[in-house]
């Protein structure tokens, strides 16, 4: 299915999902994407890379849980790395926090994951850009 450059808009009920999916491979394009998730709040997700390069690789999923044994919203990130080799991920924060990047090296094979308190910055505003050193195109 190839789609032009408009927007899509979806509505979610509270405790729904909704899954699409998007052709970048041969006849829909050259496997360079970009693309922004927005929601309500400000909510932003933002997804760049090429699929023909190695950042198909790699991954990063987050989502927010309570942190054990303190009770605090977190924020967790998990970094997975299907690549032969290793892959260090950098996370820098754009706003909001005055600390890190932090890096993470994740063998072949693997996935790492960490968190921050999403509640101590800011009133749990939070604005990061992930990177993974295999791959100068990717970033989320």
């Amino acid at each position: 299915q190839h789609r032009d450059t408009a927007a899509w808009q979806y509505t979610v009920d509270a405790g729904a999902t909704a899954s699409d999916y998007f052709n970048i491979g041969l006849g829909s394009g050259s496997g360079k994407y970009d693309i922004s998730m927005v929601g309500p709040n400000r909510f932003l997700r933002r997804f760049i890379g090429d699929a023909s390069k190695a950042g198909k690789a790699v991954e990063v999923a987050a989502r927010f849980a309570t942190e054990a044994g303190t009770g605090r919203t977190a924020l967790w990130f998990r970094m997975t790395n299907t690549s032969a080799g290793p892959v260090t991920f950098t996370i820098r924060s754009n706003a909001y926090r005055t600390d890190g990047p932090w890096t993470y090296t994740v063998p072949a094979g693997a996935t790492r994951e960490d968190h921050f308190n999403a509640v101590a910055y800011n009133d749990g505003w939070y604005d990061f850009t992930i990177l993974a050193d295999i791959d100068g195109t990717w970033s989320r």
